[in-house]
């Protein structure tokens, strides 16, 4: 199972009761498909940043971010849905990329290398001389 991340943008005037419905109806249809829903975030109304096709009128958008597993097919299935629905005005799916942090590998019997601790300085002096002194 791969990760995704699917953007919704919703028309503010529907309301958050009927948002939200539709946000529960697409959270099924990706369970359905085979996939699990790890995170919804709704970010609520915010300024568009350019102007929709398909909502020339539109200067505002409702937000939600839905990050999910799961198999290969389901974006497309996904997509499908979305596009003939009227409720979304647009919307953004990916694949999501998972950051790991790199880890140093300590052969047995050494000690971790350790960090160099940065110098104090004194704020005072410049190249050795005070400031504020005729040179």
């Amino acid at each position: 199972m791969n990760n995704y991340e699917l953007i919704l943008i919703f028309d503010p005037s529907q309301g958050e009761e009927k948002i939200g419905a539709f946000v529960v109806r697409v959270e099924e249809k990706i369970k359905s498909l085979g996939g699990e829903i790890e995170k919804t975030e709704k970010w609520g109304t915010r300024r568009l940043a350019s102007m929709i096709k398909k909502a020339k009128t539109l200067t505002q958008g409702y937000y939600v971010l839905l990050r999910f597993k799961a198999p290969p097919q389901v974006p497309a299935e996904m997509r499908a849905f979305l596009k003939v629905s009227e409720n979304v005005t647009r919307y953004f799916l990916s694949k999501a990329v998972i950051a790991i942090a790199p880890t140093r590998r300590v052969m047995p019997g050494q000690q971790a290398p350790v960090a160099p601790q940065p110098e104090a300085i004194d704020i005072g002096e410049i190249k050795g001389k005070p400031l504020g002194e005729p040179q």
